[in-house]
């Protein structure tokens, strides 16, 4: 039996919306599904956490997740009432450039939710009590990443590749010191402030049967809460260092190795990903082969960047045994090398073109994944024909290019290495592999 040969994707679109702007500066973007009768409606609001005073980092997260504990229409628990009453589900969350709310409702409700919706993004209560729940539950979650390896290598690489003086370098949802003191005042003027339609876009894709924008205008036509402006940040990278983190008697390192990334503008974005991939973005990476499947030292391995609005995230990230972490990094950082005879090679760069081409049909073949991607963009500054375009990229990279994006953008000795684990048996191993740690 021969095994099938896997040929290039087809070619594939992603959808044109149906765009309108309402007079007080909502932008709707209506994508027609026809099959999809489950609908969703996600609402993007450009709001950049650089507007939080600094002693009240994670105001933008409280607020977001207190909006449906109840509206001024629907107090307390009438709000869920009414929206359980729909067979709706509402949903949320924030980023570092915006706050993203969800709506996903049967398409024979979504005339009689999407009020429900626009009461919790316009007139939410925020009342005293339903804010110090939220500021209990994200303490507590505070304290339970700080005690998952995991979730701290990834808060900590963040504060190691930014530099400290931009609000990206830290958390989104904010530190213990600072939520601890949000108030339902706090909250309320951050409403108050910044959420209003001009700076928002509403994404709707479904199988709607008739116009859906007549409901759009009815429940947010006459929203003129006004907006201060703002700006987003430009973060810039940290020099690189070496922090080791201690958690006593772990058996496990976990390691994140890389840099400060770059966002979906820059000219070697597509290159990136391709060289990315290759090295270790699938099962067969080269870094997943090795480090996996040859040495036995750790279940898995990722290497990926993760853009933001303005640059991003670009790790290796694994988690090997203590007793083999330092040669584990070691080995991970030549196989960063993409010199000689190491370059990426054409098979491989064609492997990771028609699996990341070939998957976007798969992402886009719901209404929920249809707008998740969109509301990504938005926030980020982009518009949906960015997927088309980036297709296009990513079959134009050579096999050349690939290779120097990442030896450009990803230098095995300029990265900084964060590990989480156990420090009296870490240090002297990362010594004697010639890193100097600082242990926290």
């Amino acid at each position: 039996m021969n095994r099938p040969v896997v040929g290039p994707p087809p070619h594939w679109d992603f959808p044109t919306p149906r765009e309108v702007t309402f007079d007080n500066g909502l932008r709707v973007l209506v994508f027609e599904r026809p099959g999809q009768h489950l609908i969703n409606a996600t609402l993007v609001l450009d709001l950049p956490l650089s507007t939080e005073a600094s002693e009240r980092e994670g105001v933008s997260v409280i607020l977001q997740r207190c909006l449906d504990e109840g509206t001024v229409a629907h107090p307390g628990t009438a709000f869920a009432d009414e929206l359980e009453s729909c067979g709706a589900v509402f949903t949320g969350g924030s980023s570092h450039s915006a706050a993203h709310l969800g709506l996903e409702v049967p398409s024979t409700r979504f005339a009689a939710a999407l009020p429900l919706f626009a009461e919790a993004v316009r007139e939410p209560q925020l009342a005293s009590d339903d804010v110090q729940r939220h500021v209990e539950l994200r303490l507590a979650e505070i304290a339970q990443q700080q005690a998952h390896p995991t979730q701290r290598g990834a808060i900590a690489f963040r504060s190691t590749v930014i530099g400290d003086a931009f609000r990206a370098s830290r958390p989104a949802a904010g530190n213990a010191d600072a939520v601890a003191g949000i108030t339902a005042a706090d909250v309320q003027a951050q409403h108050r402030a910044h959420y209003g339609p001009g700076r928002g876009t509403l994404i709707l894709a479904g199988d709607f049967g008739a116009d859906p924008l007549p409901s759009v205008a009815d429940a947010f036509d006459d929203w003129q809460q006004s907006t201060t402006t703002v700006a987003h940040e430009d973060p810039r990278p940290a020099p690189s260092r070496v922090l080791l983190i201690d958690r006593p008697g772990a058996v496990q390192a976990d390691v994140r190795l890389g840099r400060f990334g770059l966002d979906r503008r820059h000219p070697d974005y597509a290159a990136l990903r391709l060289g990315g991939f290759v090295l270790g973005g699938g099962f067969l990476s080269r870094l997943n082969r090795v480090l996996r499947e040859e040495r036995g030292y750790t279940y898995g391995v990722q290497l990926a960047n993760t853009p933001s609005r303005s640059g991003g995230l670009l790790a290796m990230h694994a988690s090997f045994r203590t007793e083999v972490a330092a040669a584990a990094i070691a080995e991970a950082s030549e196989l960063l090398r993409v010199d000689g005879d190491r370059a990426l090679t054409a098979a491989e760069l064609t492997d990771a073109v028609n699996f990341l081409v070939g998957i976007a049909p798969l992402r886009s073949a719901t209404a929920s994944g249809i707008a998740d991607q969109v509301a990504t963009l938005i926030e980020a500054g982009l518009e949906p024909d960015f997927v088309n375009a980036h297709a296009t990229a990513l079959r134009q990279v050579t096999p050349d290019d690939a290779t120097a994006a990442v030896a450009r953008h990803l230098p095995p000795d300029d990265l900084s290495l964060v590990v989480v684990g156990d420090a009296d048996v870490l240090a002297d191993q990362l010594q004697a592999a010639g890193l100097q740690p600082d242990v926290a």
